[in-house]
């Protein structure tokens, strides 16, 4: 599924409404489906989610804002465009720790490490990571807590698979020849 002009049309009428939560909802279907590879719709999806936001901080829609700057990071992350999805990912965090939402705030923290990882920031990733994991215990979300530490097992497995490569790499003068 690309990103057709009904799904785009289907957001546009609830953000005409005045419905930012399922405009996003909507937004997020259809970016989840988006061929970046056909990416023709690109700057028309970027520019519809600055004008919610713009939206947004003019009629002081806190919550919803927070929600814009994370759609607008996880899109941004969709292009690859990493460090402008980053940008706005931590941003949205932000807002989010401000409103107390403590729930929201742990799954942009997974959002947040998902799109560390793709830089290579493996101690960020991890500490992004146990962040949530503390979140969703203290909330008694322990199937998202066992999801994310499986996640931090597995970083620290490729961390220590890493380590192992580079001391026989180093060991063997691998590169010198």
């Amino acid at each position: 599924m690309v990103a057709t002009p009904d799904n785009i049309k289907k957001s546009k009428e609830f953000f005409e409404n005045g419905d930012i939560i399922n405009t996003l909802i909507s937004f997020n279907e259809t970016i989840e489906h988006y061929d970046s590879k056909k990416g023709d719709k690109k700057e028309e999806l970027i520019q519809f989610l600055n004008n919610i936001l713009q939206y947004c901080i003019d009629n002081n829609l806190l919550n919803e804002e927070a929600m814009v700057l994370r759609t607008l990071g996880r899109t941004h992350t969709k292009f690859k465009d990493h460090v402008k999805g980053l940008k706005f990912s931590y941003q949205a965090l932000k807002i989010q720790k401000k409103l107390g939402k403590k729930l929201v705030v742990a799954e942009s923290l997974v959002f947040l490490a998902e799109d560390l990882e793709v830089s290579g920031n493996y101690e960020d990733v991890i500490k992004s990571f146990n962040e949530a994991a503390e979140i969703f215990h203290e909330l008694g979300e322990l199937e998202k807590e066992e999801a994310v530490n499986k996640e931090i097992e597995r970083l620290n497995d490729f961390s220590k698979e890493m380590v192992d490569d580079e001391y026989f790499l180093n060991k063997y003068q691998v590169d010198k020849y």
